[in-house]
């Protein structure tokens, strides 16, 4: 779905069910705070947690879809560690994937501070040959220090959805493809982030609501 698509469908439900139009920044601003909210939503929010048990009801390691969903966001790099073993967040890092050695994709295990000391002194599985990394508040510490380098996988913050426009002769607003930012995410995510910029300005509807209005748009545009 493009964002001019995506532009329509709100415009659209906010003018059926309000008797008004979001403006072309309003719809910028609601559209990417809902589509941050679903991807913390996709990747498992703390507050939902069950009872006796750390786990959201809905988290991205739980099953093929909710993963496939994040697919967007979820992005490699090579973490390149300093002489102290220290290498920084990648700028648009928001949550951990999968942390691995340069060659050969051997896992590398996650330590918290206050178990250091046990792998660090670990005599069945030194750091040396398995080696740990620590979450800090500047990026991630590994041990041993002279890692070098790691593969990261993680999910990144979504990049900005962006409706732009030029002005016609009656200084309306006309979409301009060319430096407008399509939505990464696929169309039926796009719909759920659409419930949720609907909400945010008072529009309760159903992503299958939603569905039908996109269809009808999309079928008046051809």
């Amino acid at each position: 779905m493009t964002v001019d698509t995506c532009f329509q469908l709100i415009s659209y439900c906010v003018n059926k069910y309000q008797g008004s139009q979001p403006s072309p920044e309003e719809f910028n601003l609601i559209i990417n705070q809902a589509q941050l909210s679903y991807a913390q939503w996709l990747c498992g929010q703390y507050e939902t947690y069950q009872p006796q048990k750390a786990q959201s009801r809905v988290s991205w390691g739980q099953n093929e879809n909710v993963r496939e969903s994040l697919t967007p966001i979820i992005y490699g790099y090579i973490l390149n560690a300093d002489i102290t073993g220290l290498a920084a967040y990648p700028y648009d890092y928001q949550k951990m994937d999968a942390m691995t050695t340069i060659y050969g994709y051997n896992r590398i295990r996650f330590a918290s501070q206050n178990r250091l000391f046990s792998y660090i002194n670990s005599a069945i599985e030194p750091v040396a040959t398995n080696p740990i990394y620590l979450v800090k508040d500047i990026g991630f510490q590994f041990y041993p220090v002279n890692i070098g380098q790691a593969n990261l996988s993680y999910v990144r913050t979504p990049p900005d959805i962006v409706w732009r426009y030029t002005l016609d002769a009656d200084d309306l607003p006309v979409y301009n493809p060319a430096t407008s930012v399509d939505p990464v995410w696929a169309d039926l995510d796009i719909l759920e982030i659409s419930v949720r910029a609907l909400r945010l300005v008072g529009v309760n509807l159903q992503s299958n609501v939603l569905s039908q209005y996109a269809d009808q748009i999309k079928n008046a545009g051809q």
